[in-house]
């Protein structure tokens, strides 16, 4: 079904905008989030963002043009559809001559017959909105055409009289451990470890990544800088972790997340408070409720470098890949603190014995960004075979020879294979 991508309000009260570039041509196959256009007013420009993913099949304006606010720009569809009412119309990049206008006006008219029903409204009343809480369809309109603009808005969190929406997710404090492993610009990629881990413990992968994407990573509760927090249960595990992204200034991101961090970052993507650019989930937790119980309780039991070395090397296929210093890392962290008792709160709220208590399924199913699953098959800790019932929207990779541990045992390939989901969401 063809779907337009509305010229956006760059002004309260402005009914026209100027396009000053289209980054699209017809045929060409746009993913949620990939910016297709610039327009501008006198007083301020705007970068159009696709809030669906299709093939463009119609484009009513070409460069130059002034175009109706809250009309459509582009309008996608799937390959071959035609918009309603004709044959899908070829406008030139080109500047104007009469012809391309008479086929640009019916473009137009087609457009946006394709686009009646739809809840107009100007991204910034939709920004704002969104940080009230605001539900943009219990709005009254009063923009062109009906559309939701800011004065509606503004109106509507002035006499508390709209409905708020329900928001996906549990609430959290924020107060979870947050770093840099590397600057850089763009959207940033963050890191999730898996239980027993830390964000320290990424900072040997990332020096394989090819992406100039600012990397950072998280400390899950009880883990690392994290070790006071608590979170009781997976949803509240998830509220934690969301929160602390969003008070550090982080509501757009790419996630990588290993084991429960995987989970999480899957989690993540089907709250409305953060916008989850791509998903590579590594050996993830949440596919199925079977995990080696007898691997949790052991590595919280032992005590000594040889016993903690004995349940880590199950996370690998070859016990030589493990790298010692990792063991004692682990061991080390536990000296003097309460990291045991800690992890030990959070195991049994997210684990019972051997069966995981969550389920990552129904947020995968939701999830239209870029998202790749790799796992070992060789794994002890998780078994590979959980992702047989992933959605086939979702890219998997099993690995052979490679256990619970992807991003140590294939690190290369796991990072050349991060990188280009990344890549991958624009």
């Amino acid at each position: 079904m063809a779907q337009p991508i509305l010229c956006p309000q760059v002004g309260q009260d402005l009914t026209e905008a100027k396009v000053v570039a289209l980054h699209v041509k017809l045929g060409d196959t746009v993913k949620k989030g990939d910016i297709v256009a610039e327009v501008e007013s006198e007083k301020a420009s705007f970068e159009v963002e696709a809030f669906a993913s299709g093939t463009v099949i119609a484009l009513p304006y070409n460069v130059g043009d002034t175009a109706t606010v809250l009309e459509p720009l582009v309008v996608l569809g799937t390959p071959g559809e035609v918009v309603a009412g004709g044959a899908a119309p070829a406008v030139s990049s080109s500047p104007k001559s009469a012809e391309a206008k008479t086929q640009n006006t019916a473009a137009t008219s087609q457009a946006r017959r394709v686009s009646d029903g739809v809840l107009r409204s100007s991204p910034l009343a939709r920004r704002i909105a969104a940080e009230a809480g605001l539900e943009l369809a219990a709005l009254e309109g009063t923009g062109p055409k009906g559309a939701v603009v800011l004065r509606d808005v503004e109106a509507a969190v002035a006499s508390g009289g709209a409905t708020k929406r329900v928001a996906r997710g549990v609430a959290g404090k924020g107060g979870l451990t947050i770093k840099s492993l590397k600057n850089g610009t763009g959207h940033p990629v963050v890191f999730i470890h898996g239980f027993g881990s830390d964000l320290s413990s990424w900072r040997p992968f990332i020096a394989l990544l090819s992406i100039g994407n600012p990397l950072i990573g998280i400390d899950l509760p009880g883990h690392g800088g994290s070790i006071s927090e608590t979170a009781d249960g997976f949803d509240a595990l998830c509220g934690e972790v969301a929160a602390s992204l969003l008070a550090a200034g982080h509501k757009r991101v790419h996630l990588v997340g290993h084991s429960l961090g995987a989970a999480v970052s899957a989690a993540l993507s089907y709250r409305d408070d953060i916008d989850v650019r791509s998903l590579t989930l590594l050996a993830p937790a949440g596919l199925s409720p079977k995990i080696d119980g007898d691997f949790i309780e052991g590595f919280l039991s032992a005590s000594s470098e040889a016993a903690l070395a004995q349940w880590m090397r199950r996370l690998v296929h070859a016990p030589a890949s493990l790298p010692a210093a990792f063991v004692r890392a682990s061991l080390s962290a536990r000296e003097g603190t309460q990291l045991v008792a800690a992890q030990s709160r959070l195991v049994r709220s997210v684990f019972e014995g051997s069966t995981q208590l969550f389920s990552i399924a129904e947020a995968l199913r939701h999830y239209e960004g870029p998202c790749r699953i790799v796992v070992g098959r060789r794994d002890q800790i998780i078994p590979s075979t959980h992702v047989d019932a992933v959605p086939g929207t979702v890219a998997v990779h099993r690995l052979e020879s490679v256990g619970h541990l992807p991003q140590v045992e294939s690190a290369e390939l796991v990072a050349r294979l991060v990188t280009e989901t990344i890549r991958s969401a624009g």
